[in-house]
């Protein structure tokens, strides 16, 4: 994998070093942890307070753009980014109950108008 950098910036107040670049590779497009390996070595950052942000394919090309974010320690890197993981987790455990009680609510509804409908 080649890597081409197009930016790289210091983020004092967040923290971090944010960088830009392309990657050409061979086959397929690179996996978060190849991009991770690959990026540390080369800008000589700690791989456990680094985080890979976006990994966009370029159309008809074998390359990707890529943006990285270093942080200085892994406690900063834990408090700034974002769980998204653990959001999306959270975000689905509490959407799945509400839909079940939905049809349920409705039922007893129409068993009501139904009642009131003879009299």
């Amino acid at each position: 994998m080649e890597i081409r950098i197009e930016q790289d910036t210091n983020n004092k107040l967040l923290g971090r070093r944010e960088v830009h670049f392309t990657a050409t590779y061979g086959d397929k497009t690179p996996s978060k942890a190849e991009v991770k390996e690959s990026i540390c070595k080369k800008l000589n950052m700690d791989p456990e307070a680094t985080e890979v942000v976006k990994i966009k394919q370029l159309y008809g090309n074998k390359s990707s753009s890529i943006v990285v974010y270093g942080y200085e320690t892994k406690e900063l890197m834990q408090k700034m980014a974002p769980k998204v993981k653990e959001k999306k987790a959270k975000a689905g455990g509490k959407e799945a109950p509400k839909k079940a009680e939905e049809p349920k609510a409705a039922p007893k509804e129409e068993e009501a108008k139904k009642a009131e409908a003879p009299k």
